[in-house]
């Protein structure tokens, strides 16, 4: 986009000095990155503010600087906003409106990078895709990752994350999207949604942005989610379901990464990624849309057959005897008990151990989710079970009398290998999963580095 164009989208004042016609080739907010042409964007966070760093951009070649301060004093344009976050959302609409051909938005409480990583590898197979960088999901990685792309994708596939009742309706307004999926509700980011219905309404505000047909893929197994798609009359859903209910899609779980889909009276049955019955749900959304895009089954094995999940989900690696399962990206109470199950099926006569730490962001519900963590393990038959974080106590406290006794506060991954050097633990399956605040991946290491007999492993501390 010219300047003159990115200034008419922003809404933004300021003298261009004449030099309107100027092409930008990228937006940035990283002032460290910005190469000559591309437009700075000054944010500001909890502990830095953008414009700070405007100068630096300027040096480094910056056609122009957005702005909600004025700065008389700078060489090249300024574009002056009231807010720049929301002048960069508004930006990112722009080229969404100008550019899209198709906009998938994904959202739901656990699954949103996996599917969005599926539906990518499956329409990829015959189209162009966009889709978000990793995570980029909030009210900055979304109208980055939509700034990157050409316009000539075929599919933009973009996951929406939110953690307050504002996210959805801002996150809609820049992707306006054509089709919507919502995988799933949970107990999750409770601390800004309030409760489960709070994060079923806040999901399903989504379909108040979709454009056009108004087409949604929603799972059929939450009846608070089907409860607001029934104040939604003009919205028809194609609705999946991993649970029986009815619904044109239904998936199952069958073993050893099997899973049976059925559609009408037709059942086809597919080997797809390892970890259980958890991948139903994106699997049942990947089929919905890809067939009503008009796809055949076998395109959409083979595209899902291609699919490499990104790293700390559900990464099952192994070293020598061991089997183990990085989840570490992040967890909260529906994604924790499903990898914990999912892990379990994997395991089969095999130990399982857990190295698992806080789930965050769950408001009053903090001390009865971990509780109830607690008793879901139990059921689990688990060789030992490590925990790190204040809820240690907590999750002890659901943990039946056999469990309590396999279980370990960790306070550190010195500390963690002092008790696997204690207990000589027998080759087995291990889950590492946690909240992103945790960083339960230093846990993975360490493992890594007792599994692999390193000497040089670091003592207690």
């Amino acid at each position: 986009m010219t300047l003159e164009e990115i200034s008419f989208a922003l809404k933004s004042v300021g003298d261009l000095n004449g030099l309107g016609n100027t092409m930008v080739t990228c937006v940035q907010t990283d002032s460290r990155l910005v190469r000559p042409g591309d437009l700075f964007v000054c944010l500001c966070g909890r502990r830095m503010d953008g414009h700070n760093f405007a100068g630096l951009a300027a040096k480094n070649g910056a056609a122009a600087v957005v702005s909600h301060h004025p700065m008389p004093d700078f060489k090249i344009p300024v574009l002056l906003v009231e807010d720049t976050l929301r002048g960069l959302g508004r930006l990112g609409r722009y080229w969404r409106m100008k550019k899209a051909n198709m906009v998938i938005a994904v959202t739901g409480s656990a699954g949103k990078t996996t599917t969005k990583e599926m539906l990518s590898g499956v329409l990829g197979a015959g189209h162009l895709v966009g889709k978000n960088y990793k995570n980029w999901n909030n009210q900055i990685g979304l109208p980055l990752s939509i700034l990157k792309f050409s316009g000539e994708e075929d599919f933009w596939i973009l996951e929406l994350g939110i953690n307050c009742p504002a996210d959805m309706d801002e996150l809609g307004e820049i992707a306006c999207p054509d089709q919507a999926v919502i995988l799933n509700i949970g107990p999750c980011h409770l601390q800004g949604l309030g409760t489960l219905e709070g994060v079923a309404k806040s999901k399903c505000k989504i379909l108040d942005h979709l454009q056009g047909p108004k087409k949604a893929f929603v799972c059929r197994d939450y009846p608070l989610l089907e409860q607001e798609l029934g104040s939604r009359p003009h919205i028809k859903p194609v609705w999946f379901s991993c649970r029986g209910n009815p619904a044109g899609f239904n998936v199952e779980y069958l073993s050893s990464g099997h899973y049976q889909v059925r559609e009408g009276e037709e059942s086809i049955t597919l080997r797809s990624l390892p970890g259980a019955e958890q991948y139903c749900e994106n699997i049942g959304a990947v089929w919905a849309l890809a067939r009503q895009s008009g796809m055949e089954p076998d395109q959409i094995i083979k595209g899902l057959d291609t699919v490499n999940l990104p790293e700390q989900r559900f990464s099952v690696g192994n070293l020598g005897s061991w089997t183990i399962i990085d989840d570490t990206y992040n967890a909260n109470p529906l994604s924790m008990i499903r990898a914990v199950r999912s892990a379990r099926n994997l395991a089969g006569q095999k130990n399982l151990y857990l190295v698992i730490g806080d789930m965050k962001e769950l408001g009053d519900t903090e001390i009865r989710a971990h509780q109830d963590l607690g008793r879901e393990i139990s059921k689990m038959d688990c060789r030992a079970v490590f925990f790190h974080g204040k809820n240690a106590g907590n999750v002890k406290t659901g943990l039946d009398g056999k469990v309590r006794n396999l279980f370990y506060e960790i306070r550190s991954p010195g500390h963690f290998k002092s008790i696997l050097d204690r207990l000589g633990c027998p080759e087995g399956v291990v889950l590492f999963k946690g909240s992103r605040s945790q960083g339960m991946e230093k846990y993975v290491s360490c493992f890594r580095e007792w599994g692999s007999g390193d000497p040089d492993h670091e003592s207690e501390r």
